[in-house]
């Protein structure tokens, strides 16, 4: 795990704590699908009056604990390769230090997202779970849709859940960008739920992508995402495929539907 290197020549001085755990934090996740983030300390506790301290907000010193790890079933029981990390800014010069997380499995499935051969890769992921039973078995896939389709769409296919992310882009240029099923809660002012029950992940992506501005393109431009792309994506609303972690008969199952491109097992983890 690297760090790389941000200038944020675009803004005066530093960024705000809200604004960045909102746009390099939330700005990682969405183009790192193939990663899971958990916070240690919630970054939105650093942005928020103490109630001690006469309601004043505590100065921020430019770092946002995480841990980080490969999104797969068991990743944090505390052990590698789950690892703790900080996304990092400079307070003098406003330098930016990103995790540079290593490319695996996940990585190459879903960029870009259509460029396996179906009938090969189908087959490949039959044979593999074959002789898997649902109550011993945990399989972990990759879904790519021949077609993007609403959410509403998808989740007749396959409603996700645990630790699982949409792909909202296919990744023909870059690595598809995606969002996570399940959102870690209020970060940089930004809820995702605005206060509602049910909120679609699609609606929770665009309203994201509202909050940001052109004085964010040298830092989404560092984790390789297009404002320009973002915002278009936003509009579109539609999902390009899905992770998913279940048995091995419903993962069979996604093969079988036709608005299904490919099913790719990334890993298979033994029941409990």
């Amino acid at each position: 795990m690297a760090f790389n290197v941000l200038k944020d020549e675009s803004s005066k001085g530093v960024m705000d704590c809200a604004r960045f755990s909102r746009v390099a934090l939330m700005g990682f996740a969405v183009a790192n699908p193939d990663y899971s983030m958990k916070f240690n300390i919630v970054p939105d506790d650093k942005c928020r009056p103490h109630p001690d301290h006469n309601d004043k907000i505590p100065p921020f010193d430019g770092s946002l604990k995480i841990s980080l790890g490969p999104r797969m079933p068991g990743v944090w029981s505390g052990k590698p390769p789950a690892l703790s990390t900080e996304f990092r800014q400079d307070p003098s010069s406003g330098e930016i230090h990103f995790p540079t997380p290593e490319p695996w499995r996940l990585t190459e499935t879903i960029n870009p997202l259509q460029s396996q051969d179906p009938k090969a890769e189908n087959r490949q992921t039959l044979n593999v779970l074959k002789e898997m039973h649902w109550s011993r078995h945990l399989v972990h896939a990759v879904v790519a849709l021949k077609l993007p389709l609403s959410e509403e769409e998808v989740d007749d296919i396959y409603i996700n859940g645990r630790d699982e992310a949409l792909l909202l882009s296919p990744g023909l240029e870059n690595k598809s960008f995606g969002w996570p099923y399940i959102f870690p809660g209020v970060i940089g002012g930004f809820d995702a739920y605005g206060g509602e029950e049910r909120t679609s992940k699609t609606e929770q992506f665009r309203r994201w992508v509202s909050l940001l501005e052109s004085k964010d393109e040298p830092t989404l431009r560092q984790l390789d995402l297009d404002l320009s792309e973002l915002r278009d994506r936003a509009d579109e609303g539609l999902i390009y495929g899905f992770t998913i972690i279940n048995t091995p008969e419903v993962v069979k199952h996604m093969i079988k539907n036709p608005k299904v491109h490919s099913v790719s097992v990334i890993g298979v983890i033994p029941g409990s």
